[in-house]
């Protein structure tokens, strides 16, 4: 078995089984990553705008260690939904590609939600370095993220995409929310992080030092957007999103996705996607550009009966 088979596997079988009962404001959990992340701005986000509408629920961002990790919180009912990328999820609930090595079914009581946003590949480096590819990273100290999430997952990806191996760097497993103190500190001359756009994490970094967001090449994202059965986006960081950043960065995001266990309560799954696309939304331009109709998908996960009832009563599916 691979080292994330063997994570996962053992984090299933200690999985300790809570009932999922609607009430009156029931406490629901969104698992994201750890405080700081990108996925725990993206869920602390979510959760205002439910919070906003919602005269039944109380939504909180849960903190956790990451989008692999999220899967098992709510296959073993210890969350009530989870973030993680549309391919990930897609692979688990098949059980294949990096969910291959484990249990048949172990995640097929996930079902879906809808799609939230977009997160964006930003490898940064400090401005006065000397690297301004990712080629250039060869023999230097990258931060690949911790071991088993999605970001170390599509670091190595990336690193494959270029042609080489982990062997080619002085590797480090630093979490996001200390990537970039790491950074500042020399510890790492480069990390590579998802972040939502705009990215406050990001904004705080350039205005304390000055900062290069790396580009990543065509034939790069071709390969890695094969990796993950073609669901990755290529997008422009435009020129001045953040200071010092005088020129457009091409790059590549996620589609991030909201999923739930098949046992979840039906009206409490409803009122949650009710809430969201009937409130006011987060108005962070990654999820600008994504619309309920993006839930209709051609995907091999079911949708939750609840999210199922709130497009029928759009009259979005029969």
């Amino acid at each position: 078995m691979s080292k994330l088979s063997l994570i996962i596997a053992a984090a299933i079988a200690v999985a300790t089984v809570a009932p999922l009962h609607a009430s009156a404001q029931q406490r629901w959990a969104i698992a994201t990553s750890s405080t700081g992340s990108g996925p725990y701005i993206i869920g602390s986000a979510i959760a205002n705008a439910v919070n906003e509408s919602s005269d039944t629920l109380a939504v909180s961002a849960q903190t956790s260690g990451g989008y692999n990790n999220n899967l098992v919180l709510v296959s073993g009912k210890q969350s009530n939904s989870g973030l993680t990328f549309l391919s990930d999820l897609i692979e688990a609930y098949n059980g294949t590609g990096s969910f291959a090595e484990l249990p048949k079914g172990a995640f097929g009581q996930l079902r879906r939600m809808f799609p939230v946003t977009t997160t964006t590949v930003y490898c940064v480096v400090p401005a006065n370095s000397s690297i301004r590819s990712f080629d250039d990273l060869r023999g230097r100290k990258l931060n690949i993220n911790v071991a088993a999430t999605s970001t170390n997952r599509a670091n190595k990806t990336i690193i494959a995409a270029s042609g080489m191996s982990l062997d080619d760097f002085k590797t480090f497993e630093i979490a996001t929310s200390k990537s970039y103190d790491a950074l500042q500190d020399g510890i790492v001359e480069a990390t590579c992080n998802f972040q939502p756009f705009p990215s406050s994490s990001i904004e705080q970094l350039a205005a304390s030092m000055p900062i290069r967001i790396l580009p990543i090449s065509d034939q790069v994202f071709e390969a890695v957007n094969q990796a993950y059965a073609n669901t990755m986006q290529r997008v422009t960081i435009p020129a001045d999103s953040y200071p010092g950043q005088t020129e457009a960065v091409m790059t590549f995001a996620a589609p991030e996705v909201l999923f739930t266990h098949a046992d979840q309560d039906e009206e409490a799954v409803y009122d949650f996607t009710k809430a969201y696309w009937e409130g006011q939304r987060p108005t962070s331009a990654g999820f600008g550009g994504i619309t309920i109709e993006d839930a209709l998908g051609d995907f091999p996960i079911p949708l939750h009966p609840g999210t199922a009832r709130y497009l029928r009563e759009k009259g979005l599916i029969d």
